[in-house]
């Protein structure tokens, strides 16, 4: 009696490991020539809870060749900003000083960030946290670095800035001026909305909110565009591009979380086209 209860102790561990492992954002993929290569969903933050990563991350840069990342490093940094400078000349002088309240919080010159598109300054605005060179996608880049792997984006550093400059002035405007009207607690809450999902490796609750997030700051309208382009389009290109550089290298593809879940998802593209995907722990 004692054995089959000890049984189905472990039976039950088991499955509910399976169950949570089935949502991971670390996985192992086998392409249709037996070529093993892995896919992470990264975040662009440099919290602790999601740079403390497990011994199967390492592994797998171990036996990698190639890292295959969203792009490469910025050369001409010019691609960051509008071709007129519409901040200044658009805004009033309180949401100017809230800008360079925010620019300075984030480690960037005021004069460069009045400069930038206001799609882009929106997003980077829109975290409660400084962006830092120790981001968990940069930790892992320089990881793979040291690991003497090749490194290539995805996109090219153009394609990868100018994801969202079919937006008019006006919308780009708009989308900055509703994120310099959310309050500290709204975008704290959000976030860790978004790291509490993240570390328990729930892809498509990471899609979910990581769209609620962005809805909220356009209207119903732009928000389709959006949608098609970041998360239709793109994740076509990233899976045809992926798929061109399998023959010959074993890839660690590191991309954005918000990249693999959903039925137009990576993680279901790779799936469609057979090849065999296995869930990892990606943190200790």
């Amino acid at each position: 009696m004692l054995n089959k209860i000890i049984l189905l102790i472990l039976i039950s561990i088991c499955l509910s490991v399976n169950a949570e492992q089935k949502n991971s954002i670390f996985w192992h993929m086998k392409d249709l020539n037996g070529q093993a290569h892995y896919i992470f969903g990264t975040i662009h933050v440099d919290d602790s809870r999601v740079t403390n990563f497990h011994h199967n991350v390492y592994e797998a840069l171990s036996t990698s060749t190639l890292f295959l990342n969203e792009t490469d490093a910025i050369d001409d940094f010019s691609i960051l900003f509008h071709p007129e400078a519409i901040i200044e000349k658009n805004f009033t002088s309180e949401e100017l000083e809230k800008i360079k309240e925010l620019s300075y919080f984030h480690t960037m010159p005021y004069e460069n960030t009045i400069k930038m598109k206001p799609w882009l300054l929106a997003f980077i605005f829109n975290s409660p946290r400084p962006i830092t060179p120790f981001n968990q996608d940069n930790l892992l880049k320089s990881k793979a670095i040291d690991k003497g792997l090749k490194t290539l984006g995805i996109e090219t550093v153009n394609e990868h800035f100018e994801t969202l400059d079919f937006f008019s002035d006006n919308e780009q405007l708009s989308i900055l001026r509703a994120v310099l009207a959310k309050t500290e607690n709204n975008k704290i809450e959000d976030y860790e909305n978004l790291i509490k999902n993240y570390v328990e490796m729930n892809v498509d609750k990471i899609l979910l909110i990581d769209q609620q997030n962005t809805k909220n700051l356009v209207s119903a309208q732009l928000w389709l565009k959006m949608k098609k382009k970041l998360l239709v389009d793109r994740n076509k290109l990233f899976a045809d591009r992926i798929k061109s550089k399998l023959k010959n290298n074993q890839l660690f593809i590191a991309v954005g979380a918000s990249h693999l879940g959903g039925e137009n998802g990576l993680i279901s593209q790779f799936k469609l086209m057979g090849f065999e995907l296995t869930p990892l722990s990606a943190f200790n």
